[in-house]
C-alpha cells in the first residue's frame, strides 16, 4: 500500500457509528451494537493524519483496508469490507465480520519432548502476547498459525534439537464450534550434545582452566540452557582474572548429532585496581562506604567479587543504586569510580494480622538503614497479640572489624501466654553473621535472659524450674537454593542449628540441643508443583527433671503436623495440657496447584510425633494427618488457610484443626 494511504482521517462520533474528518465522513454498518464501539476504537488511530481533500475512491479503499485487518486481527478470518462513495463527503463501509474463530484444539503427528500442554502453549505464545489475551480466548488471526509452528521449532531447538521442522499440515474450521483446529507435523530429529569448543587467540593455559570449567557441560543436550552456561564460565574466567575488557565472540557449528562452539578470544590486558573514588553520598560517611571496596585494591581486578560487595552494599538498604564503573588508567592500573543514591532511612510502619494461634496481631516499628550516617542498621518494633507482647531493640553492624560479617546486638522483653503456662522473659543477644554467598548463611550467637513461668493446671513436676537465668551459645547454617524466599516453588532449603546452654535457678542444669529443618520443592508444568520437607530436634538435659517447660520441644500446628493445634501434639499432662518432650519429628508432602493467580490450592499428608525422653526418639507410633487448603499468593507472603484431618486419632486428641497463618511453610 502507498505511503499516502495512512494521511487519511480524524475523530470518532461514537453514538452514531460514525467519525468526521475536515474534509470528509465515513459511516460503517453491518456491526452488532456491543462490537462496534471495540472496532472503531481500534481503527480511529490508524486515521490520525487526515488530508483536507474531498472524499475519493483511494481513500474509501484504504478504509475498508483498515477496517477489514482490524476484523482479522479480532479473530473474523472471513471477515469482507465495502465501500461506496454515495455523494456529499460520505464514504461509507459495509462490514460482514462473519463468524469469530478462536483457536481450536492444536494436533500433531508426534509431540517429541513436548506435552500436549506445552504445545498448546508455546503455539499460542505469540498471538496471545500480541493480542493480550488468554489461550482458551485467543483469536484466530491466519498469520499467527505460521508464527505459532515456528516458535514450536524455536523451542526444540533450545532444548537441544537442532535440526527440527515444524510445519502446519491443515486448518480445520468448525463453524459449530467457532474454532479452527491446527495440525501440526514435527519431525524433532535427534538431540544434539555440546562437542569440545575451540578457542581461537586464547592462551594455552587459559584454554585449559576453560576446558576444566566446561567439563560439567561436555556431552550435555545442546540447549540454550547449557550453552549460556559454557558462555557465562568462559566470559567470567576473564573478568576474574582482571582482564575486565577482554573481547569475545561464539559462534556455533550444528552437526548431524552434535554443537561446537567456536570462541574468538582478544584478552587484552590485565588490570590491577589503583584508587576507589566515592560520589553521590550526602548522609553516609564516605569511609563508611570504602570499606567495602578497600580490598579491592592493588589486586587484579575481579568483577564478579565486584559485583558480589556491591550487592552486599545495596543489601544495607542504605542505597537506593550502587554503581561500579571501571576507569582504565596508564600502566594496566584500574580505579573504580563507585556512585550511590541514598535510600530513605528512616521509616515507621504499623501492622496488623491474623492467626488461628496468635490470635489478633497489632505491631508498630522504627528502622533507620543508616543510623547517623555509619551504615548502621537500628530497629525498634513492640507487638501485642492475643499471646502477649514483644518489644525489642537492635543495631546492626554490616561490615564488621571490616569483614563481611554482620553484627547484631539485640535487647528484648516478652511476654507469652501459652495454654498451659504463662512466660515472661528479658535479656539480649550478640549475633555474627557471615554469607559468603546468597545460597549459604552462618549464623553464630550468644545470648542471655532471666525467665520466669506460672501455671495453674500444671504441677511443679511437669512445669519445671520457674524462675531462673538462661544463657546460650550456639550456631545456625543455612542453605537456600529456592527460586524465591517470599513464594518458592523450586529448590532445596535446609537449616541445622546446634546449641548449649546452661539454666541456673532453683536447680541448675546444662543442655545441648540440636535440630534440622529441610525442604526440596519441584515444579512439573506450568501449573502444579511438589513439596517434600522433614524436620527433627532433641535437647539433652543434665537432668530431665531440671529442664525448663520452656525450653522442651513442640510440634503440632501450621508448619508441622496440621490436624493438631499449635504445640499440641505428643506428651500431655494430667490436665490434659501439652508438656513438650526432648526429641520430636515431623515429615511432610504438599501438592500445590495454581487455580487461577493468586490462588493455589494445596492437599497434604503430614506425620510426626514428640518425645517426652530422648532415648524414646524414632519412628514409632506417629500421628498421620490429610488435609486439603488454599492458599493466596501476596508480595509479603502466601495467606494459608488449611485444614488437617487426623487420621489415627488417640484419645484426647482433636479430629481435626483448621489453621489460618501468613508465610511459606520452611
Amino acid at each position: 500500500m502507498h505511503p499516502r494511504h495512512i494521511l487519511i482521517y480524524s475523530s470518532l462520533l461514537l453514538g452514531l457509528g460514525t467519525f468526521s474528518l475536515q474534509a470528509a465522513e465515513i459511516r460503517v454498518t453491518g456491526l452488532a451494537p456491543g462490537q462496534q464501539k471495540e472496532i472503531i476504537d481500534k481503527l480511529t488511530p490508524r486515521l490520525d493524519f487526515v488530508t483536507r481533500r474531498e472524499p475519493s475512491p483511494w481513500r474509501a479503499d484504504d478504509a475498508a483496508f483498515f477496517l477489514k485487518r482490524i476484523l482479522v486481527r479480532a479473530g473474523h478470518a472471513e471477515a469482507t469490507v465495502d465501500w461506496s462513495l454515495p455523494g456529499g463527503q460520505i464514504i461509507q463501509l459495509t462490514a460482514r465480520p462473519g463468524i469469530r474463530y478462536v483457536y481450536g484444539d492444536i494436533n500433531t503427528n508426534e509431540l517429541g519432548p513436548l506435552t500436549q500442554e506445552e504445545l498448546r502453549s508455546y503455539f499460542l505464545q505469540p498471538v496471545v502476547e500480541s493480542e493480550i489475551v488468554k489461550e482458551d480466548e485467543a483469536p484466530y488471526i491466519p498469520k499467527f498459525t505460521a508464527l505459532g509452528a515456528q516458535n514450536v521449532d524455536n523451542y526444540l531447538k533450545s532444548q537441544g534439537y537442532w535440526s527440527s521442522s515444524v510445519t502446519v499440515v491443515s486448518e480445520q474450521y468448525d463453524r459449530q464450534q467457532k474454532d479452527v483446529d491446527i495440525t501440526l507435523r514435527i519431525n524433532p530429529g535427534p538431540v544434539h550434545i555440546l562437542a569440545v569448543p575451540s578457542f581461537l587467540g586464547a592462551k594455552s593455559e587459559d584454554i585449559q582452566a576453560h576446558l576444566a570449567d566446561i567439563k560439567p557441560y561436555l556431552g550435555k543436550t545442546a540447549n540454550t540452557e547449557n550453552i549460556t552456561k559454557v558462555r557465562t564460565a568462559v566470559e567470567e574466567y576473564y573478568r576474574k582474572k582482571g582482564f575486565h575488557f577482554a573481547k569475545l565472540t561464539m559462534s556455533s557449528k550444528h552437526r548431524a548429532d552434535s554443537v561446537r562452539l567456536t570462541f574468538t578470544i582478544d584478552r587484552g590486558l590485565r588490570y590491577k585496581v589503583e584508587d576507589i573514588r566515592i560520589a553521590g553520598n550526602k548522609k553516609t560517611k564516605t569511609k563508611r562506604i570504602r570499606r567495602f571496596f578497600d580490598d579491592l585494591k592493588g589486586e587484579y581486578y575481579d568483577a564478579q567479587h565486584s559485583d558480589e560487595i556491591l550487592r552486599k552494599a545495596l543489601s544495607t538498604g542504605a542505597f537506593r543504586r550502587v554503581t561500579v564503573t571501571p576507569v582504565p588508567q596508564p600502566d594496566a592500573m584500574l580505579d573504580l569510580e563507585i556512585n550511590v543514591e541514598e535510600a530513605k532511612a528512616k521509616s515507621i510502619r504499623s501492622y496488623l494480622g491474623l492467626g488461628t494461634f496468635e490470635g489478633g496481631i497489632a505491631g508498630l516499628s522504627y528502622t533507620d538503614l543508616n543510623f547517623n550516617g555509619e551504615l548502621l542498621r537500628f530497629n525498634a518494633r513492640g507487638e501485642l497479640s492475643g499471646r502477649g507482647f514483644l518489644g525489642e531493640t537492635s543495631l546492626t553492624e554490616p561490615f564488621f572489624l571490616g569483614e563481611p560479617l554482620s553484627l547484631t546486638v539485640r535487647a528484648f522483653t516478652l511476654q507469652r501466654l501459652y495454654d498451659a503456662y504463662d512466660k515472661f522473659e528479658t535479656g539480649g543477644e550478640i549475633s555474627l553473621t557471615w554469607s559468603p554467598k546468597r545460597e549459604y548463611s552462618t549464623r553464630l550467637y550468644l545470648g542471655g535472659s532471666y525467665v520466669t513461668t506460672s501455671s495453674s493446671d500444671l504441677t511443679p513436676l511437669e512445669l519445671g524450674p520457674d524462675d531462673y537465668v538462661h544463657t546460650k551459645l550456639g550456631i545456625i547454617q543455612s542453605i537456600d537454593f529456592r527460586d524465591n524466599a517470599t513464594l518458592p516453588s523450586e529448590g532445596f532449603h535446609g537449616q541445622a542449628k546446634l546449641e548449649t546452654g546452661t539454666v541456673a535457678g532453683d536447680s541448675t542444669t546444662s543442655y545441648v540441643l540440636a535440630n534440622i529443618d529441610t525442604s526440596y520443592r519441584i515444579r512439573q508444568g506450568e501449573r502444579n508443583h511438589f513439596i517434600a520437607s522433614f524436620s527433627t530436634g532433641a535437647i539433652r538435659p543434665g537432668d530431665s527433671n531440671d529442664l525448663p517447660i520452656d525450653l522442651r520441644l513442640f510440634s503440632g500446628g501450621a508448619d508441622s503436623v496440621r490436624s493438631f493445634d499449635e504445640r499440641e501434639m505428643g506428651p500431655r499432662s494430667f490436665s490434659n495440657d501439652p508438656l513438650g518432650g526432648e526429641a520430636y519429628w515431623n515429615a511432610s508432602l504438599e501438592y500445590v496447584r495454581d487455580i487461577k493467580e493468586p490462588i493455589r490450592g494445596v492437599a497434604f499428608f503430614d506425620m510426626g510425633q514428640v518425645y517426652s525422653d530422648i532415648s524414646s526418639w524414632g519412628f514409632n507410633n506417629p500421628s498421620y494427618a490429610v488435609g486439603l487448603g488454599v492458599r493466596i499468593d501476596l508480595p509479603i507472603g502466601p495467606i494459608r488457610l488449611e485444614y488437617g484431618h487426623n487420621l489415627n486419632r488417640k484419645d484426647g486428641e482433636p479430629a481435626g484443626t483448621l489453621h489460618f497463618a501468613i508465610g511459606a511453610t520452611f
